[in-house]
């Protein structure tokens, strides 16, 4: 299994892009768990407080987004990949007329 890490948080991976997973897992949550072994710092950017996944971060399987789904519970039995992006947002939404 491969997770895809993206954006500002590969700032916690030591700015890895992609990490294999060495040991078989059944659902997302077991393989995030595995990662937060090698990444301990990630774990608090894409889970809050009670172990829930953060409104800002979206995680797909394959190309499934886990909040459509069983969110940490999701089966990655057939699965390929895990990618984790978080949300970007900011500006004003405004053109600004450059003269």
């Amino acid at each position: 299994m491969i997770i895809n890490i993206t954006g500002f948080l590969t700032d916690f991976t030591e700015g890895q892009r992609q990490i294999k997973l060495h040991s078989a897992t059944v659902t997302v949550g077991e393989a995030l768990n595995q990662l937060w072994q090698m990444h301990s710092g990630l774990r608090d950017r894409v889970l809050n407080e009670q172990g829930l996944l953060r409104p800002h971060v979206n995680i797909f399987v394959d190309n499934e987004n886990i909040r459509r789904k069983e969110l940490l519970e999701t089966s990655i039995v057939q699965a390929r990949e895990i990618t984790i992006l978080p949300s970007v947002t900011g500006g004003t939404g405004r053109i600004v007329n450059g003269s």
